[in-house]
Order: structure tokens, then C-alpha cells, then sequence
């Protein structure tokens, strides 16, 4: 017999108070995001690294301003350390243990390559932020987006200016990866289609002494008139210096032209004087043609960071931004329901309005942007940061 009824109906109403209480606490959880790229050696840990402290800025800024949806954004940062199989391990990791509903970043595409087969797998979203290799969207993945170009995309333009200025004997220096394999096949297709002559050197991003594969490209005859790198990250860092130390390039002579590793203030650190008269593939636009919502996250990064942002920094604050765009359209933070919405977006950045299309010729065009903002900038001044560095091209 049940001598204190009153007893469990309290607790019964307690119990439905509780429940009802836990209800919108639950709805209001964090809507988690997986970042990845790379944070120590032997990745380019400084271009990780402003890409990390952009998306963070724009967490902080969008959680101000009461998050998304109701819910706050919290990213899982994840250092691939530039290798694949972290990648794949920390793509795994933020899937089935953080349960994110998407994820971006990344600066290497050997280690794209190798998450992008997990994003597949489990159906979750991926949003490349610097990744140029052809072969990430050329598969086709409903997952796989990117913001940054495709080799195809920037190398003929590069291998088209180089002919423009009447360079007549290019060396092409790759890394033997994804991306630097891809993209000197590019340029040398180009630079074939136009009759001019190429010569092709693949170096090891592992090793530091680069003096031999140099000294074979000043033996040659005639000796080539420009170099361009096709190596990802703080590898060109020693490059350029034993160029210089040789007299090879940087000179009159001699053009060296790398890509947005080199955007980053560490270069001067490391090269000083050499990097002067530098020329460097810079995705991002001119800071004459910067828009409002540039102009705003330039100082509140330089602000916050004591340096200013380069390209790289304003293609991963965009990364996330379209990410958020998505979820906002989706109404959701289902991870189907994001990439449907990143199908139909147009999203406004700071660095470019991004849509991602669904063509599938050429291979690589799909879910790839294409009106990616492209410049040829040279350091002119030592200390010089990119967006004060003299424009060549357009």
C-alpha cells in the first residue's frame, strides 16, 4: 500500500520540470566545426597557423554576435602536421568523436587528399581553404568544396604571364606531392603549347640542401631566365636562400617565383635580404580593391594578432564564413542539409563572392570556385608585407 502518494507525485512533477528544462538546453548546444591544417614541422606550420588565428577571430566574432541558428560555434582544431595519415586520423577524430558538422582548413593537398577520403565515407561536408591539387575536386565528391584555386585554375595564368615578359628558358621546381606534380605539369603543358623552353627539377620537401638540384640549373646552357617553384611552405624558405647564396636567383638575371608560403612575414626571418624581389602567386585581392566587410577584418586581425593577414589568412576567415552561410540557409546543422546549401550558395566574403558549381568538365571543376582572386606581387623593400608589395600582374 502506497502510504505517501503525494511524495511521488512531487517527484513525478520534478522529474517532468526537469525534463522540460533539459529540452531547450539540449537544442542549444554548440554546433560543432572541425578544423584541420597544419601546426608543427614538417607541414608549413606558419601558414596553419594564420589560417587558425583567422577562423578564431570569426569564432569569437559570430558567438558576440549570438552565434547561429541560437548556438554557439565551437571549433576542434586539429594539427595534420603537413603528413596524410594524420590527416586521415584527425579527419576520423573529429567525425566520429566530436561529431562536427563539417570540416575545413588545410593547407597541404597530399593531406587533403587523404581526408577528403574520410569526409566521403561518412557523408560529412569538407571545405578545402588552401589546397590547390586538381585531383581534390577532380573526384567529385558531393562531400569535397574548395575555396582555393585549382592548379589549373592559377598555374596557366602564371605560365601565360612568364611568357608575356618574354621569359625564353623556364626551370620549374616541384615538390614531389600532389600539388607540385600537378601544378608543374600544368605550367609545363602550357609553356610547351607556346613553344617555349622548359626544363623540370623535383626535389624532396624532407631534405634542407637543395645546393645540388641548384647547381644543375646553373650548369645548364643557357641558363634558365626564371624559376618558378611549385612547393608549398616554409620548403622554399631554404630554397630562395641557397639560390641567393649562390647568385642563381633572385637577380637581374634570374626571376624566382614561388607561391603564398612565402606570403608570410616569417620569410624575412629566415631569408632576409634574399627575398627581396621575390615574385609570389598571391590568391587574394588587391588592397585597393578590398570591400568593407576586408577592410574590417584586416584590422581586427592585425589588432588582435600584431601582424597583418595575407591571402591565406583571408581565404580561411572565408572557409568558415561560407560554412556558417550554409547553415544559416540550411536552417540545420545537418551535415546533408549543409551540403545541399553549399550547392546553392552566394556567399559575400572578404576576399571574394563564392559560389560552387556543379559542372563536371573539366574533371576538377566541380564544387570548385572559380572566380578566385588572382596577383603576381614582388617584394621591392625588405620587411615589405604583401599587400604593400608592388603588383605585377594583372
Amino acid at each position: 500500500m502506497n502510504r505517501h502518494p503525494h511524495r511521488h507525485l512531487g517527484t513525478a512533477l520534478t522529474l517532468v520540470a526537469l525534463a522540460f528544462a533539459a529540452g531547450p538546453a539540449m537544442a542549444e548546444d554548440p554546433i560543432a566545426i572541425g578544423w584541420v591544417g597544419p601546426l608543427s614541422p614538417p607541414g608549413n606550420y606558419s601558414g596553419g597557423q594564420e589560417m587558425q588565428w583567422a577562423v578564431q577571430l570569426e569564432v569569437d566574432q559570430i558567438n558576440k554576435a549570438g552565434g547561429v541558428l541560437g548556438r554557439q560555434i565551437e571549433v576542434t582544431y586539429e594539427d595534420t602536421k603537413g603528413q596524410p595519415a594524420e590527416g586521415s586520423a584527425a579527419a576520423v577524430r573529429l567525425i566520429t568523436k566530436d561529431n562536427v558538422a563539417a570540416i575545413i582548413g588545410e593547407f597541404h593537398s597530399s593531406v587533403a587528399l587523404a581526408e577528403i577520403e574520410e569526409a566521403h565515407k561518412y557523408g560529412v561536408p569538407w571545405v578545402g581553404t588552401d589546397v590547390w591539387a586538381d585531383a581534390i575536386t577532380a573526384k567529385q565528391y558531393p562531400e569535397v568544396f574548395r575555396l582555393a584555386p585549382a592548379n589549373s585554375l592559377v598555374y596557366v595564368k602564371a605560365a601565360d604571364w612568364t611568357v608575356e615578359q618574354g621569359f625564353k628558358n623556364i626551370a620549374i621546381v616541384a615538390e614531389n606531392t600532389d600539388f607540385g606534380q600537378g601544378g608543374a605539369q600544368v605550367i609545363a603543358g602550357e609553356l610547351k603549347a607556346k613553344g617555349v623552353p622548359y626544363t623540370m627539377a623535383t626535389v624532396d620537401l624532407n631534405q634542407q640542401d637543395f645546393t645540388p638540384a641548384l647547381l644543375r640549373l646553373m650548369s645548364q646552357s643557357p641558363r634558365p631566365d626564371a624559376i618558378q617553384m611549385v612547393i608549398a611552405g616554409q620548403a622554399q624558405y631554404q630554397l630562395v636562400k641557397q639560390a641567393c647564396q649562390l647568385g642563381l636567383a633572385p637577380t637581374a638575371e634570374t626571376a624566382l617565383i614561388g607561391s603564398s608560403g612565402l606570403l608570410q612575414k616569417e620569410v624575412w626571418e629566415v631569408v632576409g635580404p634574399c627575398a627581396k624581389h621575390l615574385l609570389i602567386v598571391n590568391v587574394a585581392q588587391p588592397k585597393s580593391q578590398w570591400n568593407d566587410k576586408a577592410k574590417e577584418f584586416v584590422k581586427a586581425f592585425t589588432e588582435r594578432y600584431n601582424r597583418a593577414p595575407t591571402g591565406v589568412a583571408l581565404e580561411a576567415y572565408d572557409t568558415l564564413g561560407v560554412v556558417i552561410e550554409a547553415i544559416r540557409k540550411a536552417g540545420s546543422a545537418d551535415r546533408a542539409a549543409i551540403i545541399k546549401a553549399l550547392e546553392e550558395i552566394r556567399y559575400e566574403g572578404v576576399n571574394a563572392t563564392y559560389t560552387f558549381p556543379t559542372d563536371k568538365t573539366p574533371d576538377w571543376a566541380f564544387h570548385q570556385f572559380k572566380d578566385v582572386p588572382f596577383t603576381i606581387i614582388q617584394y621591392t623593400e625588405e620587411n615589405q608585407s604583401p599587400e604593400d608589395a608592388a603588383i605585377v600582374y594583372p
